[in-house]
């Protein structure tokens, strides 16, 4: 039966050229070195039948002579490699956040970090019984170009960083005592980028060995859709591609069984099929579910579907195969996105797939963190910005009830890129969370003549291989509102960069007005400054003001007179404000959900990383992450900004700003109230002196308390505390990875907001420390280094429990203060 074990543990890693290796070879797996088994492993450097021997027999130099001479004349075989300057690393694995900073121009909008080449080698055995099976490996994402070869031979070149391949290893494989396999892969961020941000380098995503029958279901193998609701029940199109790699005609029976999220069966249908050697089929069922259960953002019910291929006469089953899938209704119209019949405006943020730390290699809990982040503001929509998303990521938002939009890399269709495509879509298209495919973003060539033939290539690449969902893209539109009519016609729906921002003038209403039927979408919006903890500009320490940057977008400055570009490409409050005048638009997609590495605007060296995230690199709300909660949720809320410790400012007016759904807002500072006002539609200001003490700020609902936010003047720092972020108590599952933060308390317990002591953590158990952040833009540190200063107050520590059921304990210290440790148990 078919087996899918994670890869990820074991691997050798080396930074820099181990080659070069050849990928071209003179006689079958004779390549030798890194890639076959090297002295002391079990096996040969090539493998010799008795033809090859008796040939090196007649030519050798006699007894003495064992034939390595001339395996390295004839046949080039690499007999002196060795793995001298090799480390072990487990996988996702991202080594430029190993690297330190460097002000290179080349790299610095791609986070200030040198491209390079590095090698990962893993040596693995597989039991005699498997022979005969087909074997895989299943890479889900290596950034850059990858080169892959397997015990002597050369497997093939991956270009995209994006999306997922595999390669079959059956024929190749040595099996028992024919010796142990090597699987040897070179990655390369020196051929070009795919993208002007930080991409991160190497295996950063999981990798699975996958062992099945020679007669099993195709890899992304099956096609579950929504045919039509009828008389209380869904009927389900399942299509499934079954693969002959046998060399005889294969009979057999395809079973496919629904169970619901309960785990009761919800539908099954069987096809009786015979395969040709060497062949393969897409087998077409219909199943209907009574009763179903939609999958939506408030109840996003999951169901699996059960491929089972057995023998024919026989019943022996000699695969399964498990999907999962919801079941819903999706269209896009003039009113937007509209699920199960009902319009949901998307309340959608743009993200980078990095995190701090870490770079781009997250562990799950680390996706599953930045999810849960996001739908506490009360996001429900996110853009994978600008590439396919990380399978990892689309289970977690089918789990929690996210909308993705899923966006392809690049608007070309070579045929290396309709490939990748192809590839985004086959494997994605049964998640019910991606709703929208997005094409492209920005591209120069957009609205060109080669655009529309290209474009028109892609877009029916898509909908040959899913009808269910709307083909869009993200286009930045000139001021004059300049479209080719052929060019939107392509899509089912027009994405609009930035239609809100002076910078793009009134396009979006030209471009209606010359297509009163089409759709569209609010694509990317906002691009707002801001860094968390500051409340004025600073051009040395790379910090922009909470309360609106002067810095401009445009070019960097330190200051300018054009409010057009300044503090980024529009505000929050245009954001959303342009989609309530314009509800046809379908909601938002604010540019960004976090900060990311790279692309650092408005600053120059020494920032390495952007400011236009809602949270930062940590996952740490920035104060206008309250207003887009309050606009976007319902429970009563207030937040007051800034923080009520400012020592020296004793007397000065400070500006206040309220964010809250509520009706009303007051703010009391030592108990005193500075009056009660209406709450705005986007927020409420007081102007008052500075007054150390308790700043508090109560919002109300019929005339009734309904939320309270309380801020307390800060002393002297005084001890550390560790919180889990995102994370109720302190347990985690074995294997999981989290976010714990790290913030200072003065002698009264209250917390300290500009702290900026030196931390240091301890992990003490089987677990790994896996990296530090603390958000700052400027922060040069190193991620790995078990130092970090405090930024703003606090800094976070991402930790990743072992196997093994234990208890795990962190450790902070700081000289001056008193310590924190928070005990984890693992299960």
């Amino acid at each position: 039966m078919r087996e899918k074990v994670l890869f990820n543990e074991g691997w050798q890693f080396y930074y820099g050229e181990a080659g070069p290796i050849h990928k071209t070879v003179k006689k079958s797996g004779g390549l030798g070195g890194l890639t076959s088994a090297l002295p002391g492993e079990r096996g040969e450097a090539v493998k010799l039948g008795p033809a090859g021997e008796f040939f090196l027999s007649l030519i050798s130099a006699g007894p003495e002579d064992d034939g390595s001479a001339l395996l390295q004349m004839l046949l080039g075989t690499d007999l002196k490699a060795s793995l001298a300057g090799w480390r072990p690393v487990d996988l996702p694995h991202d080594w430029k956040t190993e690297l330190e900073y460097t002000p290179e121009k080349s790299v610095f909008m791609a986070g200030a970090k040198e491209n390079g080449v590095g090698y990962y080698r893993k040596v693995f055995s597989l039991a005699r019984e498997d022979e005969g099976r087909h074997i895989a490996v299943e890479f889900n994402g290596v950034c850059r170009s990858a080169s892959v070869w397997f015990n002597g031979c050369f497997l093939g070149d991956h270009y995209s960083g994006y999306t997922s391949f595999s390669f079959d290893l059956s024929d190749l494989a040595n099996y028992g005592d024919e010796g142990d396999n090597v699987l040897l892969v070179r990655v390369d961020t020196t051929t070009g980028d795919e993208g002007w941000w930080y991409e991160g380098a190497g295996i950063y995503r999981d990798v699975y060995l996958l062992k099945t029958n020679t007669l099993h279901v195709d890899f992304w193998g099956t096609y579950i859709h929504l045919d039509k609701l009828e008389e209380g029940s869904a009927l389900m199109i399942v299509e499934t591609t079954v693969v002959n790699r046998d060399y005889k005609p294969r009979a057999a029976r395809l079973d496919t069984v629904f169970l619901d999220d309960r785990g009761a069966k919800a539908g099954e249908a069987g096809t009786d099929f015979t395969l040709a050697p060497l062949d393969s089929v897409t087998l077409i069922q219909k199943i209907t579910v009574p009763n179903p259960r939609f999958w939506s953002t408030e109840s996003p019910v999951l169901y699996k579907a059960l491929s089972a291929i057995s023998e024919d006469g026989t019943g022996n089953p000699v695969d399964s195969y498990e999907s999962s899938f919801g079941i819903r209704t999706l269209a896009y119209t003039a009113e937007g996105l509209v699920l199960n019949g009902r319009p949901i405006p998307l309340k959608g943020t743009c993200v980078h797939q990095d995190f701090a730390a870490l770079g781009v290699a997250l562990p799950v809990g680390i996706q599953e963190y930045k999810i849960r982040k996001l739908l506490e503001m009360g996001s429900n929509a996110y853009r994978s910005a600008h590439h396919p998303a990380d399978p990892a990521l689309l289970d977690i938002c089918d789990r929690l009830g996210m909308l993705v939009m899923d966006e392809n890399r690049l608007l070309e269709s070579s045929e290396l890129r309709l490939a990748d495509l192809r590839d985004m879509v086959k494997r994605d298209r049964n998640h019910p969370s991606v709703v929208l495919w997005s094409l492209c973003n920005e591209e120069m060539i957009g609205g060109s003549s080669p655009a529309v033939r290209m474009l028109r290539h892609l877009a029916n690449e898509v909908r040959r291989l899913d009808r269910t969902r709307p083909v869009v893209s993200a286009e930045l539109i000139p001021p004059g509102g300049a479209l080719n009519p052929e060019y939107f016609k392509i899509f089912d729906v027009l994405g609009l960069n930035y239609p809100e921002s002076p910078l793009t003038g009134d396009n979006l209403s030209k471009i209606k007005a010359a297509c009163p039927e089409g759709c569209y979408l609010n694509s990317e919006t906002a691009s707002y400054f801001s860094t968390r903890g500051a409340y004025s500009d600073d051009w040395e320490r790379c910090q922009n003001n909470n309360f609106g940057s002067r810095f401009s977008m445009m070019s960097p400055g330190k200051d300018i007179k054009d409010p057009i570009g300044a503090g980024g490409t529009a505000r929050p409050e245009d954001a959303l404000g342009f989609y309530a005048a314009n509800p046809y638009t379908g909601g938002v997609f604010i540019w960004t959900g976090f900060d990311y590495r790279g692309e650092p605007s408005p600053f120059l060296w020494p920032a390495i990383s952007s400011q236009f995230g809602i949270m930062d690199t940590c996952g740490f709300p920035k104060d206008y992450y309250y207003y887009y909660k309050a606009h976007w949720t319902t429970r009563p809320l207030i937040h007051v900004m800034p923080h009520w410790t400012w020592p020296g400012k004793e007397g000065e007016t400070l500006r206040l700003r309220v964010f809250s759904n509520c009706e009303e807002a007051e703010i009391l500072v030592n108990g005193l109230s500075a009056g009660r006002k209406p709450c705005g539609s986007d927020w409420t200001e007081w102007e008052l002196p500075y007054a150390p003490g308790t700043l508090e700020a109560v919002a109300y609902r019929n005339e009734k308390e309904a939320a309270r936010e309380i801020h307390r003047t800060a002393g002297a720092p005084a001890a550390l505390v560790l919180e889990p972020e995102g994370w109720t108590e302190p347990l985690l599952r074995a294997g999981a990875a989290a976010v714990i933060s790290v913030s200072v308390l003065d002698g009264e317990g209250n917390p300290v907001p500009t702290a900026d002591s030196s931390i240091t953590f301890e992990l003490i158990g089987d677990g790994r420390l896996l990296g530090l952040g603390n958000g700052d833009p400027a922060d040069h540190s190193a991620d790995a280094y078990p130092v970090r200063r405090l930024f703003a107050g606090k800094a976070a520590a991402v930790i990743q429990a072992g196997t093994g059921k234990d208890r795990l304990v962190l450790k902070a210290s700081s000289p001056g203060l008193a310590g924190a440790a928070l005990e984890i148990t693992v299960r």
